[in-house]
């Protein structure tokens, strides 16, 4: 809705622009912009027409980015969340590495939504509810926590019962998580509403928290997928007779504005099958 931004974003003056829209125009025999004191709108064919073409000019624009970018196919920009990141791709991208040596990863390790579209990035590994707008989305796995500690944290084999807990430290998240997070809930849930904590500790950062219990300071609300290699090799334990807290999920998604590369077809591949056979 802006003539001169348009001219800005194509290189060529402003008349130039609204020339074309003009000759359009009088080729389709319609109106097709509102014209009133600097401000420009629709008419109602006009917008009709828009919608029908849109998806046709963003498919002539992904073809066009695609051969433009031909050399750079093997390139590959992923954004993922840092405990994603940090916990379940970095201990498992040496065997995508040996499949596609030729391809060059990059990572962008956010836990803010990034517009993959705005920000060339290929392909996002995200938490949560997958946004709705440009962007088509897989599901990977939900996410299940569960009180966890380190192996040598308690005696080996022991099994333990909710109130149990109420006898050893416990580590806290505190920060820009749900409630779902908190030993509060956990106890709630598991019928506990008069618990009473021995003293813990608290961080506002998952990889902190993870890192505690990896160093035997107590018991924290994680599980997997991003603890799957942990407990697997037994060096984090589950021992307590609970129902596990399902929370929200993790996803994969692309960019609808362009086809993917073929780097990118073989990522998403891989990942599929990273999460089919976890071993």
């Amino acid at each position: 809705m802006n003539f001169t931004k348009a001219a800005e974003e194509l290189n060529v003056s402003r008349v130039a622009v609204s020339q074309q829209i003009k000759a359009l125009e009088s080729y389709l025999g319609v109106i097709l912009f509102r014209r009133e004191n600097r401000a420009l709108s629709f008419t109602q064919v006009g917008q009709r027409y828009h919608y029908e073409i849109a998806a046709a000019l963003e498919r002539a624009a992904g073809a066009t980015t695609d051969i433009v970018r031909k050399p750079d196919n093997k390139i590959l920009v992923v954004t993922a969340t840092t405990g994603f990141a940090t916990y379940w791709l970095m201990p498992r991208i040496g065997t995508f590495r040996q499949q596609y040596p030729e391809i060059d990863l990059r990572f962008v390790v956010s836990d803010r939504y990034l517009d993959i579209a705005e920000e060339s990035i290929d392909i996002a590994i995200r938490y949560g509810a997958p946004p709705a707008a440009n962007v088509n989305y897989e599901y990977l796995q939900e996410e299940v926590i569960a009180p966890t500690c380190a192996a040598d944290f308690i005696t080996p084999g022991r099994i333990l019962c909710p109130e149990d807990l109420e006898a050893f430290p416990l580590i806290h998240l505190d920060g820009p998580y749900d409630q779902q997070t908190r030993w509060q809930n956990w106890f709630e849930v598991n019928g506990r509403k008069g618990f009473r904590l021995k003293g813990g500790i608290t961080v506002n950062t998952y990889t902190n928290l993870v890192q505690a219990v990896l160093d035997g300071q107590g018991f924290a609300l994680i599980g997997t997928p991003l603890m799957e290699t942990f407990l697997s090799s037994g060096k984090l334990v589950q021992p307590v007779l609970a129902k596990p807290i399902k929370r929200r999920s993790f996803y994969l998604a692309i960019p609808t504005t362009r086809r993917p590369t073929l780097a990118a077809e073989a990522f998403i591949s891989w990942i599929r099958v990273a999460f089919r056979d976890p071993d």
